[in-house]
């Protein structure tokens, strides 16, 4: 790539990301259906053909939104660790409650995505479904540390549950505790051996 297509390409990039941000103040403030594209395109400085030439429509950008906050909770994840571990369930249990304290904190967001997602093209997601298989690993070696059978189920039933209990945090204004007592029963099934 010679020097200028570098340079357009930085800043193509850059403009992008500035509008995937906007969108998602926009977004976690007035709502996705409330937010128009023209309104998103004055608040950047360009112009809705211009967003149409960064690959964006409004559904694609709360796509993008949405990638970007499970990339934050992804980077945040630790590696799962044997050390001081008790049993699955516990580990289990702890893990989830470190997720709900994180989704809690961008439970506006995280509830345009959960309303408006069906939306999304193909694309996104598979990219989606990419980032939350990354969000279950460390669950998948824990269970295949304390030496589970039927891994895979388990996790999706768990995966499941999680949004039982996050949608307790939307609907009901719980915190962390309160979705994982939501699901700490059927939790506990999941997780019989």
């Amino acid at each position: 790539m010679t020097g200028i297509n570098a340079k357009q390409e930085t800043a193509r990039q850059e403009r992008a990301e500035l509008v995937v941000q906007i969108a998602h103040e926009l977004f976690e403030q007035n709502g996705y259906e409330h937010v128009g594209i023209r309104e998103i395109c004055t608040k950047a400085g360009i112009s809705p053909t211009q967003l149409y030439r960064l690959g964006f429509d409004k559904k694609d950008l709360l796509a993008e939104v949405i990638l970007r906050v499970n990339q934050d909770i992804i980077d945040r994840i630790k590696p799962f660790s044997s050390k001081g571990f008790t049993s699955a369930q516990d580990y289990v249990g702890n893990y989830l409650l470190g997720l709900y304290q994180q989704d809690i904190a961008i439970k506006s967001i995280r509830a345009e995505g959960a309303a408006f997602g069906w939306k999304w093209s193909g694309k996104y997601e598979e990219l989606i479904i990419r980032q939350i298989f990354q969000m279950i690993q460390p669950i998948v070696d824990a269970l295949q540390y304390d030496k589970y059978d039927e891994i895979q189920a388990r996790c999706y039933a768990i995966w499941s549950l999680y949004y039982v209990g996050y949608r307790h945090a939307v609907m009901q204004n719980g915190d962390a505790a309160a979705c994982l007592a939501q699901i700490r029963p059927s939790l506990a099934l999941c997780l019989k051996r």
